[in-house]
């Protein structure tokens, strides 16, 4: 740990924020929602996303910089490893519409809980997209995993400590897709790998999300939507 103590002390702050605290968060958020308490309205809490992946990234821009790390790297790698990526998101594209009216009421439920469904949402969804990808790649697959390694952590414990720390972050949607959250690290970690930077991760990241988005709000549209419970204000 000793490696721990010569960072710097936003280099510190940063670690502990991102494979402790948000974890930690994440946890606490998938026991508040166990337990049956209600949720903020969703463009609230849209908001709050918003906010929370801007600060998260002047942190770990703030703290890259202290530590003297190029977060981004350059753009390359074997334009057939980007053909890939992209084939791989017009396949999700394709299939999740037919795959959606598949799933059970409860899984329909969560992710009603966590995505838009009003197109009026979708300003804010593309701008959590587009942040999420930037921020979270930036944050796990860059700063974190870096910092880890130049600690003297073996590559694949440090891969590991970065996606579970990512995927806990994630439960909220449900322990169902928590397997599918790591799995998305993974590749994300593999396309870093792959290109030796972060541009292809951070498109691949924000892509996704907007096609999840786009999916779920055409899906849910068709249907009833729920009143939402507004959360009790305290006094």
């Amino acid at each position: 740990m000793r490696s721990f103590f010569a960072l710097s002390t936003l280099a510190q702050y940063f670690l502990f924020m991102t494979l402790i605290f948000v974890p930690a968060a994440g946890i606490a958020s998938y026991i508040r929602i166990r337990c049956g308490k209600p949720l903020r309205p969703k463009r609230q809490r849209y908001r709050s996303v918003i906010v929370v992946q801007l600060v998260m990234l002047v942190i770990t821009l703030g703290a890259a910089q202290r530590q003297g790390i190029v977060l981004l790297g350059s753009v390359g790698g074997d334009p057939l490893i980007w053909l890939g990526a992209a084939v791989f998101l017009a396949m999700v594209a394709r299939r999740m519409p037919r795959e959606w009216p598949k799933k059970s009421a409860e899984r329909l439920e969560q992710a009603r809980r966590f995505l838009p469904d009003d197109p009026s949402l979708m300003r804010l969804w593309v701008a959590i997209s587009a942040l999420a990808g930037i921020g979270e790649e930036c944050a796990f697959r860059g700063l974190a995993y870096r910092l880890l390694v130049g600690m003297g952590v073996n590559v694949a414990l440090a891969v590991l400590v970065c996606v579970a720390a990512f995927a806990i972050w994630h439960m909220t949607q449900g322990m169902r897709a928590l397997s599918g959250i790591t799995l998305l690290a993974l590749i994300f970690h593999g396309l870093v790998f792959a290109t030796h930077s972060l541009y292809l991760a951070i498109l691949f990241h924000a892509a996704f999300n907007l096609i999840v988005g786009t999916v779920a709000v055409r899906f849910f549209r068709q249907l009833p939507k729920p009143v939402e419970t507004p959360q009790p204000v305290e006094v």
